[in-house]
């Protein structure tokens, strides 16, 4: 009768599927909340960005008051507003209120006041 002699590997080595399904498992979750962090990173830099558009937008609009800003691409679409609103103070003055809305509760005011 022939011996069986221990071979060099007789104990398997690697990991199971359970623990494969695991770690895919976390990684996919790992992914997932990665995603999502990105995604609210990039809406926070939009509403900044269109935050910094809007008082660029009110501060151009007092500087070339009286004439008005008319070849704006968001104003053009509908979704922004400017809003020019005078009133008359005391010496011929005038104070100038430039309002900009803008989607996501943007809201961007400065006035100014112009004497004769």
């Amino acid at each position: 009768m022939p011996t069986l002699r221990p071979t060099l590997f007789s104990s398997q080595a690697g990991f199971s599927l359970i623990e494969v399904l695991v770690a895919m498992v976390l990684f996919s979750i790992t992914i997932l909340g990665l995603l999502k962090y990105q995604q609210v990173l990039t809406a926070q830099f939009s509403h900044y960005a269109d935050s910094q558009s809007a008082w660029r937008l009110v501060a151009q609009a007092l500087d070339i008051y009286p004439a008005k800003i008319e070849n704006d691409s968001r104003l053009d679409k509908g979704h922004w507003q400017l809003n020019t609103q005078i009133t008359p103070m005391v010496n011929g003055c005038n104070k100038v209120t430039v309002r900009v809305t803008a989607p996501g509760k943007i809201e961007a005011v400065l006035d100014r006041w112009f004497c004769d």
